[in-house]
């Protein structure tokens, strides 16, 4: 789950179809192809609320599905919520500074320069910065998950519009509902398991409704 603590805008979509072409991937499928293949400015997403932001480094669809990478900022203070993914293992590199990380297996730890933790599917996390200064952390996902990256796009989007809803998550419940279902990101504890079948409900409202086409559309392309 992104941080809950830099600026500008995901843009559009530009038209021209990126060199090389996945493994895979034809022609026909391009327009649905990822923001940053077919328009290498778009890989780089900011949150003007959370003043963070993703540089996705590796989409899924270049890597065949076998994962995915992006870098992302923490601010000083910043800390995002506990949760979990059911489908991938999320393996986080600290790259510049001391990037903290809790999880259940390992418990509340700081990473220094290079090294890495690697959280894995159901096993509740969360990360943080309790320094001064600004950290970036390499994030991988394994397999790749298009939905968590269709989740970040439409977050920092909502973001952009300033439409963030809840310290910078989403624009409303529903959003939310969306943004959790879409990439697989759940509230932990006796929380979470409340709420899950609230959003796993609400989700259903906004596919049904067309929010969730209409988010994805607006900020994925």
């Amino acid at each position: 789950m992104p941080p809950q603590s830099n600026t500008s805008t995901t843009g559009s979509s530009a038209e021209k179809p990126p060199t090389t072409l996945p493994l895979g991937v034809k022609p026909r499928d391009i327009p649905i192809l990822p923001p940053g293949m077919r328009d290498e400015s778009l890989r780089k997403i900011h949150n003007p609320i959370q003043k963070n932001w993703v540089y996705f480094t590796t989409y899924g669809r270049e890597a065949n599905g076998a994962y995915g990478t992006s870098n992302g900022t923490l601010q000083p203070g910043g800390v995002n919520r506990i949760h979990w993914h059911g489908s991938y293992s999320e393996t986080f590199t600290a790259l510049q500074g001391s990037v903290g990380i809790y999880s259940k297996a390992t418990g509340k730890r700081k990473l220094a320069l290079g090294e890495s933790v690697t959280v894995k599917p159901g096993e509740p996390h969360y990360f943080f910065n309790d320094g001064d200064e600004e950290v970036v952390f390499e994030m991988k996902f394994e397999p790749a998950h298009e939905g968590f990256e269709k989740s970040l796009y439409v977050m920092y989007g909502l973001a952009r519009d300033r439409k963030p809803g809840l310290q910078g998550v989403a624009g409303s419940v529903l959003d939310t509902a969306v943004f959790c279902g879409l990439g697989d990101i759940w509230p932990a504890g006796v929380t979470g398991a409340m709420l899950i079948p609230v959003l796993k409900g609400l989700r259903w409202v906004a596919k049904r409704s067309g929010r969730e086409e209409k988010l994805v559309k607006r900020y994925w392309g």
